[in-house]
């Protein structure tokens, strides 16, 4: 009997330290309140890139999204890459980070990030097959690897 309540106990501890393990504080949403997919004009996609650093922006996209902030950086990598960050304190300090690429053939596209790693949800912005921008709500875990280390 001894030894039947001694096993009882470890495996008692082992499955109390394994479920206190496994719990993670869950983050909260930031983006609740919009859509799972905006619609993003490329006009105002381009306009970011006319500004420079230190410069209040202010984009306004479909479904009464807006998001601005200060041009934090604005650096031309290549001659046809140029990036762009915007920091947003209406966003609790999201940044925007957004690229434009020069095709071969002259035309621009588009690719970035509405993301702050303290929240659950995060917009990426995509073409969809209509050749159309969307800023695509995703999970900020699933776009942003965990490189802590145990």
């Amino acid at each position: 009997m001894k030894h039947f309540a001694a096993i009882a106990i470890m495996l008692l501890f082992t499955f109390l330290a394994t479920t206190g393990y496994s719990q993670t504080v869950s983050k909260p949403k930031q983006f609740s309140n919009f859509p799972d997919v905006i619609n993003c004009a490329e006009t105002e996609l381009s306009n970011i890139f006319n500004a420079t650093p230190g410069q209040n922006i202010s984009l306004s996209f479909s479904d009464n999204f807006s998001f601005s902030g200060d041009v934090v950086n604005s650096v031309v990598k290549y001659s046809n890459l140029q990036s762009a960050v915007i920091k947003s304190p209406a966003f609790h300090n999201s940044i925007f980070s957004v690229s434009r690429i020069t095709n071969k053939d002259n035309s621009v596209s588009y690719v970035g990030r509405i993301i702050n790693k303290n929240y659950f949800d995060a917009y990426e912005l995509k073409k969809n097959a209509a050749g159309n921008y969307q800023l695509i709500k995703v999970e900020t875990d699933r776009v942003i690897p965990d490189c802590t280390q145990q």
